[in-house]
């Protein structure tokens, strides 16, 4: 699994261990679309909030649930900044969560 998640809206309410980052996937879409994916136990929401239900996807195999591409390829990533912007997600990130990188810092 790649590194912590840039942008988190909480920690893991399943495993208690990880990170509930904001990850991007399907960038290779016209539309691409956000997930919540804990760094830890990889438990899956499709919003930014870890009190609707979850889901785990293959252990095997793990991906997207919306697109079936994989969770952890080349089409997906930890979410920037922007994408949270673009994907209205925003107010849900938790800032003392946050692993922000030059980039980040507009």
């Amino acid at each position: 699994m790649p590194s912590s998640p840039k942008h988190s809206i909480n920690h893991c309410p399943i495993c208690g261990d990880g990170l509930c980052g904001i990850r991007i996937c399907g960038m290779r879409d016209d539309v691409p679309h956000g997930l919540v994916v804990c760094d830890e136990c990889e438990a899956i929401w499709l919003q930014p909030d870890t009190t609707a239900e979850h889901q785990y996807p293959d252990a095997e195999e793990p991906r997207c649930p919306t697109c079936q591409r994989p969770l952890w390829g080349a089409e997906s990533r930890w979410a920037t900044w922007d994408d949270c912007s673009e994907l209205g997600w925003l107010d849900a990130i938790v800032p003392q969560l946050d692993i922000r990188t030059d980039e980040d810092w507009v």
